[in-house]
């Protein structure tokens, strides 16, 4: 295992923990002591962690919100299929809200045979990638996020309930089978919130690592949304039905 899937999993493990020891954390995932204090050493430097004497946790105000850079390769054959298949929905002339999740950014390559594209996204990786020249690109601008190579805040959510989108694609690190989409990040869910505020059509991207995950805050329900693309499609469908039938959708 590479050394950034340890760094998520240590990260993904200390959710549920208020502190634990290099020797919990060693055991909990079947890593040596070394390996672990490496990763705790790093994670630490890029202030994820903090290590005090008796144990490693979570550093204050992260909430369990693991960095983009951790969440990029972690289950990317799902995330690419489901990036194709968004991508597909896409037609020539449409206005398009990209979010910063990397699910979303890996639509990118899949929208090159498209024309004449208006994309909007809150990620400046995206902003700054190498597009066909008959795309327009917008920023939303905001409160930057180094960690995560994104903006967020009240600048960004203004810019946002400015625009009118076609349809705006996002991700979250939830889905619980009640339907309710959710996430760790108070400052990404409200401006996802407005996203889906402005849009004409509301697609959601989630890989099955999502699916049974209930986190801190609240994004919307999938009867709020007009599509779900994931890799176990067939777990989406018994959850809607089950829904429909409880008369929750």
């Amino acid at each position: 295992m590479s050394q950034m899937n340890r760094q998520q999993s240590i990260l993904r493990l200390l959710e549920g923990h208020a502190s634990m020891t290099v020797r919990e954390i060693s055991e909990a995932l079947f890593y040596s002591e070394s390996s672990v204090r490496r990763d705790v050493r790093e994670l630490e430097s890029r202030g994820l962690v903090t290590h005090q004497w008796g144990g490693v946790m979570l550093a204050p105000g992260r909430g369990g919100i693991v960095p983009l850079r951790l969440r990029e390769d972690e289950h990317a054959e799902k995330k690419e299929r489901i990036a194709r298949e968004a991508a597909a929905l896409v037609r020539d002339g449409d206005t398009v809200i990209l979010d910063a999740s990397s699910t979303v950014r890996r639509m990118l390559p899949y929208l090159t045979e498209r024309r004449d594209l208006r994309l909007i996204t809150n990620n400046r990786r995206i902003f700054e990638a190498e597009l066909p020249g008959s795309f327009r690109l917008f920023c939303t601008g905001g409160s930057y996020n180094r960690e995560n190579h994104d903006f967020c805040g009240a600048a960004a959510e203004a810019y946002l309930r400015a625009v009118r989108a076609d349809v705006v694609f996002f991700s979250s690190q939830g889905l619980n089978a009640a339907g309710d989409i959710s996430d760790v990040s108070e400052e990404e869910t409200s401006l996802r919130r407005v996203m889906l505020s402005v849009s004409a059509r509301k697609i959601f991207l989630c890989d099955s690592s999502k699916l049974g995950v209930t986190r801190q805050f609240v994004l919307c329900n999938l009867r709020d949304i007009d599509r779900v693309l994931c890799d176990t499609p067939e777990r989406i469908a018994e959850w809607t039905a089950e829904a429909a039938e409880n008369g929750k959708m």
